[in-house]
Formats: C-alpha cells, sequence, structure tokens
C-alpha cells in the first residue's frame, strides 16, 4: 500500500470534530478505513454511538491480546494556514494538511501494520481501532471500543495508542481535568472613552495552538495576557470580548477587548454599556490559572489555559482545559473554588470540574516498555522514555491492569496552522509496531 496516497485520501476526508458548531466527522473516513482493515483479512465493524463512529479490525484469536488504537478526527483548521488543510500538500518530504500528524499519519501506519501482520499470521489477537471522537474526550470512541472488547472477552494485555508524536517512545500522559466557570451578566452604564486592547497569542518556536503543549513562562496565552492587562488597569470596564474561539484544547489565536476608560473624559466621551461581571471574571483568569492541587509528577505539571469564552442569554461562561496527573476532582475543585470565593465575592457563580477518565503512567520495568526500547534500538531509534503533553485515548483503558505505550512519526503543529508529518517516518512507524507486536506475541514473551 502507498501511504502517501492513503494519507492523502484520509486528510482529504472532512472529519473535523467542533462542538460549538455541531460539526462531527460522517461515515465516509470510517467506511474507508473499514474497506482497508477489511481487504486485509480482518474481522471488522462500525461501532455507532451517539452519532460518533469507531472503526474495529480484529485478527486472530486467544492470548495475549494487543490493541492499537488511533483516531481519525481532527480539530477545526483556524487562520494561517498556507496550503488548503484538506488536501495533502508535499513540500521536502514533508506532508501538510490538517490531521497530517494528529492523526492521521498513524492511522495509515496502522493500515500497513494490520496488512503485514494478517500476511505473517501471528500467535493471539491483534485489535485495531480507528476512533471519531478523541478530540471530543473519547467518551463515544474509546469508551465504546472498550465495551465492545469486554463484550468479546479481548480486553487487551498489551495497548498501544498510535497517537504520539516524533517516534518517541511514551509512557507518561497527563488526565484532562478541565473547568466551566459561568456569571450572571451584570450590565451597568459607564462614562468614559471606549478604547479597543488587542493581545495575541504565541507559542515560542512552534506554531501548535494545542494548549496542553502550552508552557507558562515561555509561551503567551492571548486570555491570559488579556487577564493581566486587566488586573493592571483595575479602573477599565470591559464593554465587549472576542477572540478567535476554536475549540476547548485549542488556544485562541487573539483576543480583543473594547474597554471604557472612565479616566478618559473628553468633550466627546459618552455613556456605554460595560458588563461588571465579566470584567471580573476576565480578571482572575490569571490567579486561576496558577491554580496547584495534589497530582503525581509530571514534566509539565500541572496546566490551565482559558480557552473559550461564550456569551450566553443571561450568563457569561469561560471554559479552561486543564492537564494534570490525577482523578481527584475533589482536590481541583476546591483548590479553584478557593480563588473564586476571593475575587468573584458576591457574585453568584458556578463552577463545573470536567475530570477525565485516567492518565497513563507505564512503569519502564513492563514487559511493553522493555521490548519497545528493544525494538527502538533494533531501529537505530531513540530508546528514552518520555512524557507527551497531550492526553490520548489510553485514558479509556489504564484503569484496569494493562500495559501501555503511545508511539507515533515525525510532525509538528498539531492543533495549529500548517501541520505537518514527515512522510518517510509512516513506513517506520509501520515497521515498529509489527515488530513490536510480534515480539510480544512470540513464545518467549508469553
Amino acid at each position: 500500500m502507498d501511504h502517501i496516497n492513503l494519507l492523502r485520501d484520509i486528510i482529504a476526508i472532512d472529519t473535523v470534530n467542533d462542538r460549538i458548531q455541531g460539526q462531527r466527522p460522517s461515515r465516509d473516513c470510517p467506511d474507508y478505513l473499514l474497506n482497508h482493515l477489511s481487504k486485509s483479512g480482518l474481522v471488522t465493524e462500525i461501532i455507532e454511538q451517539n452519532g460518533y463512529f469507531s472503526v474495529l479490525g480484529v485478527l486472530g484469536k486467544g492470548r495475549p491480546v494487543t490493541c492499537f488504537i488511533a483516531h481519525f478526527d481532527v480539530v477545526p483548521t483556524g487562520p494561517g494556514w498556507k496550503s488548503d488543510p484538506f488536501e495533502l500538500t508535499i513540500r521536502k518530504g514533508l506532508g501538510y494538511g490538517r490531521g497530517a500528524a494528529d492523526d492521521k499519519g498513524n492511522v495509515v501506519a496502522l493500515l500497513l501494520t494490520a496488512r503485514t501482520l494478517a500476511a505473517q499470521a501471528p500467535s493471539g489477537t491483534f485489535v485495531f481501532a480507528m476512533t471519531g471522537d478523541e478530540e471530543l474526550g473519547g467518551n463515544n470512541g474509546a469508551a465504546a471500543v472498550r465495551q465492545r472488547l469486554e463484550q468479546i472477552d479481548s480486553f487487551p494485555d498489551y495497548l498501544v495508542t498510535a497517537d504520539g508524536l516524533g517516534m518517541k517512545l511514551i509512557t507518561r500522559r497527563r488526565n484532562t481535568c478541565g473547568f466551566t466557570i459561568t456569571v450572571p451578566k451584570e450590565p451597568k452604564l459607564i462614562q468614559g472613552t471606549a478604547v479597543r486592547h488587542r493581545f495575541v497569542t504565541e507559542f515560542l518556536g512552534r506554531e501548535t495552538r494545542h494548549s496542553a503543549y502550552f508552557s507558562s513562562g515561555v509561551d503567551r496565552h492571548a486570555m491570559l495576557a488579556a487577564s493581566n492587562f486587566l488586573r493592571l488597569n483595575p479602573h477599565l470596564h470591559v464593554r465587549e470580548a472576542n477572540g478567535g474561539f476554536l475549540k476547548s484544547n485549542v488556544v485562541p489565536d487573539w483576543v480583543e477587548l473594547l474597554c471604557v476608560d472612565p479616566h478618559q473624559q473628553i468633550s466627546n466621551s459618552e455613556e456605554f454599556v460595560c458588563d461588571t461581571n465579566l470584567t471580573r471574571l476576565l480578571q482572575v483568569l490569571l490567579p486561576l490559572s496558577r491554580v496547584h492541587f495534589p497530582s503525581h509528577s509530571s514534566d509539565y505539571g500541572i496546566t490551565l489555559c482559558p480557552n473559550l469564552l461564550h456569551s450566553k442569554q443571561d450568563a457569561w461562561e469561560v471554559y479552561f482545559d486543564g492537564r494534570a496527573m490525577t482523578t481527584d476532582a475533589a482536590a481541583e475543585e476546591n483548590a479553584l473554588d478557593a480563588v473564586l470565593k476571593e475575587h468573584l465575592a458576591g457574585i453568584d457563580y458556578k463552577l463545573i470540574v470536567h475530570m477525565g477518565k485516567g492518565y497513563m503512567n507505564t512503569a519502564s520495568s513492563t514487559r511493553i516498555v522493555k521490548t519497545a526500547q528493544d525494538i527502538a534500538n533494533q531501529l537505530s531509534l531513540d530508546s528514552a522514555l518520555i512524557e507527551m503533553g497531550g492526553a490520548s485515548d489510553n485514558r479509556h483503558f489504564t484503569d484496569r491492569p494493562v500495559e501501555a505505550i503511545d508511539f507515533g512519526p515525525i510532525g509538528n503543529n498539531i492543533h495549529g496552522p500548517n501541520e505537518f508529518v514527515l512522510l518517510e517516518s509512516i513506513p517506520k512507524v509501520a515497521s515498529f509496531y509489527t515488530r513490536l507486536a510480534k515480539a510480544l506475541h512470540s513464545q518467549s514473551s508469553r
């Protein structure tokens, strides 16, 4: 199979998941993937849950069971692209397109792996799952796949999440721990001069906008810059707040505040309707982004990014994308509430914590890690174990005993403009997957 043509076909299928716009992937991509897995000789099916589709392909029978899981859904494109994000554009060996790195390049690698393993027929069971809602948390994708595997007594002994980057051995990933704050609208007439202030996001040295990779003290978040500005200028009142809001885990490229300055009383100044509670809500974003609560060790620490601002009929709502090595929703809620009680005193605010399923922290002594390191050495790859910033579909499996790692091709700019994958790394990733699967299922490893 030609990995470039496969990638071109899959990128051309719009699989954007956008909860705000009510957009979700159709059956076109899962049907395409099902067709290829079926031609390779796997037993296949489409799993549908709440309007989201996942593809399941099973090869072989018995133990051990190794599950490879990737996702075909992608985030909205956003601005800044130099080429059509739904057309694979090749420049200097790099393939550009939405999903090239996250995660359609990995989907192609799994198609190659399934074909090779089917031809060689090693012992045990191999599961190939491709989900359609990872970018929304996986509750209707990976969770449905897990349920189906439990029904057919094939919960994996080994889990390889094909959702990594850099051909690195990923053994740790944080859990999602986002939260929503809602405050009632509180309009107030303010006399003064209206002035616009614009703030932009900057990720140092890269174009990704994935908030799991936001590094406080290194990168600039437009919403946090706006919050800091209002804290430094407490006399300002916010009349309007707009921004390039795309998705819960995508940092907006820009935020613009229309403020009224009562200190600027010029001859043509007038009264404007501002919102007292919106102003205070925006001011508290910076302290909230620095909240700490109990969490296991992580190279990335705790990340809390205010990525969405909604104007509802009678309220303002901010969504923070959170990441941490924890499942303790109560501890997070208590830490956040302490800040809100101090800064939003007198406001009837509402706080909801959205704790994810779990996190991955696979010990270096496990068979899958040792075997993966051996194969990485055989292929002259880096065998160091690393942590990756974003969560992945593994979170829906790791609450049960399962040896899990993440892996993937070389690429960058995920969730940002001009996302790309190094094309020659895709078949190399497939080779790694094939060798790993065969080694885990060999007689010496059982």
